[in-house]
């Protein structure tokens, strides 16, 4: 993998022979390594088009199954929030998928701004309700999962994240007894995985951790990532619902802690065995950091009795 770069892949794609085909690297991913590509100047001329092209980080088959990305990816597309994958690169796992022209989303122009807010959640409920993945998900098995491999390459382990995975004890408790149906889940909402057209159309990029789970892990993922306020928290729940839930929000804020533990997990992972120029270490803290202000809230054992 570490010699399979933009050039390789490029040349893999037969289409694109004989071509007009230009690369720049696209900054921002901590799992993959991302670029623009154009070919022939754009979709503006004959035969061309803008992609991005990921090509998979280094140990990121830990955590990914590409066939089980591009399936979700293409069920995205089928219900209309994900752009379309032109290419997948195997036995790479690499995919070239159209461009989306728009703003991309940060968590200040998200939270605070509550139409917008409504939006994502609109936007999540049309996958959620419309969308089949293959992939199934068991959030507390996959978290065990995640662990095991961390002890087992000698991964960071602080003691916030131990005390912690003791807690997700009593939340795997607390959501086993009145679970909603699985569904077809992101599980990865972060800000920038959202995409504002100029038509107004809100799209959702970056697929690799779907699959079918609780939809309240999607909607904990998506405050988890976000610095919204209590009142933008429970205009998720109304939205979502059509009416303000309270053991659906409840629910939601315990999914909340353990998808910032799922990550911090994940993070101290990377930390040992990723190749990106990033510090994972700061930003698996900083997760634990947030799940812990949910086991400290005050209402915390109201949501544990509620979920």
């Amino acid at each position: 993998m570490a010699h399979f770069g933009p050039d390789e892949a490029i040349a893999r794609i037969a289409d694109w022979k004989d071509k007009d085909v230009r690369w720049e690297e696209l900054g921002g991913g901590i799992t993959n390594h991302n670029y623009i590509v154009w070919v022939n100047g754009g979709p503006d001329n004959p035969g061309g088009g803008k992609y991005v092209l990921r090509v998979p980080g280094q140990g990121t088959d830990m955590f990914i199954d590409r066939e089980v990305e591009r399936d979700c990816m293409v069920q995205a597309d089928k219900v209309g929030v994900g752009p379309r994958v032109a290419y997948q690169i195997d036995p790479e796992g690499a995919l070239v998928i159209d461009f989306v022209e728009g703003e991309l989303m940060h968590p200040e122009t998200m939270a605070g701004h509550p139409e917008r807010i409504k939006q994502a959640v609109e936007t999540t409920k049309i996958f959620h309700d419309g969308a089949v993945f293959k992939n199934e998900i068991k959030i507390f098995e996959m978290l065990r999962r995640y662990t095991k491999t961390a002890r087992e390459i000698n991964a960071p382990m602080p003691a916030e994240l131990e005390s912690l995975l003791l807690e997700m004890e009593n939340i795997e408790k607390a959501t086993a007894v009145n679970p909603p149906a699985d569904v077809a889940c992101h599980n990865d909402l972060l800000s920038e995985n959202f995409i504002i057209d100029a038509a107004g159309k809100m799209w959702i990029i970056d697929w690799e951790y779907g699959g079918m789970t609780d939809p309240y892990f999607d909607l904990g993922d998506f405050v988890m990532e976000h610095p919204f306020s209590r009142e933008e928290e429970r205009l998720i729940i109304a939205t979502y619902c059509g009416e303000m839930n309270e053991g659906r929000f409840g629910r939601m804020m315990l999914y909340k802690s353990v998808s910032a533990v799922w990550w911090g997990v994940w993070a101290m992972i990377q930390h040992t065995v990723s190749k990106i120029d990033f510090d994972y270490m700061e930003w698996g803290m900083e997760r634990m950091a947030r799940a812990q202000r949910v086991v400290d809230d005050p209402d915390y054992r109201t949501w544990l009795a509620n979920a």
